[in-house]
């Protein structure tokens, strides 16, 4: 048990999880309303994307900043990342993605191309086109990318309740990829296998399979 606690106050203090309070912070300093069902067109806060609730379903729209230290030592990865991650928020709440923009900072055209070949070819492999973006290549190395989905059902942790079952599906194909905590499971992955995976959770949501 006493192993069991050290690594309980271990993790809440590794700084890729202790950066995730960051959030209370800038969420006390606005009047944003969380999702509890999409209702009367009023933008909610999500889990991982905002919901704009329409007469046709429900919008999603979400954005990923990533550390400096990882665009400059890995740009490719940083740019592949920077669709995956978007994709992958807008199924986490039982939607599909319809296109993404970046904003992308760097010293020079040579320094924003890794990245840029990065997010070609996720889009490529995902199928979600990148429909436009900011550029700077007189700055330091940066990069923010933004998806904007749609849902019909929504899978969401604001409905969750005691007792109900929690399913983890865990891709154990891939390897790390150092220096930083990255498992890639995703660049080698034939595109028709992450398109489908990515499928799955709109499907569970309409089927009711999950809440």
């Amino acid at each position: 048990m006493m192993e069991l606690q050290a690594l309980i106050a271990h993790l809440r203090q590794y700084t890729g999880i202790a950066q995730k309070r960051a959030i209370d912070g800038v969420l006390s300093r606005f009047d944003l309303q969380r999702h509890v069902g999409a209702a009367n067109g009023v933008p909610l806060v999500g889990d991982d994307c905002a919901v704009i609730p329409r007469a046709d379903g429900n919008l999603l729209f979400a954005i990923e900043g990533f550390m400096n230290e990882f665009v400059v030592a890995d740009p490719w990865f940083a740019g592949w990342c920077g669709v995956m991650v978007n994709v992958s928020d807008i199924a986490a709440m039982g939607g599909w993605p319809i296109a993404v923009v970046d904003a992308l900072w760097s010293d020079g055209h040579e320094k924003a191309k890794p990245v840029i070949d990065g997010m070609k070819a996720a889009s490529q492999a995902f199928g979600v086109p990148i429909v436009g973006g900011h550029s700077n290549t007189r700055s330091q190395q940066q990069l923010a990318v933004a998806v904007l989905g749609q849902a019909n059902a929504l899978i969401s942790s604001f409905t969750a309740a005691p007792g109900d079952a929690l399913v983890a599906a865990i891709d154990l194909r891939g390897q790390y990829r150092a220096p930083f905590d990255n498992w890639n499971a995703a660049t080698d992955a034939p595109p028709e296998r992450l398109r489908g995976d990515i499928a799955l959770l709109p499907q569970i949501a309409a089927e009711g399979l999950a809440h």
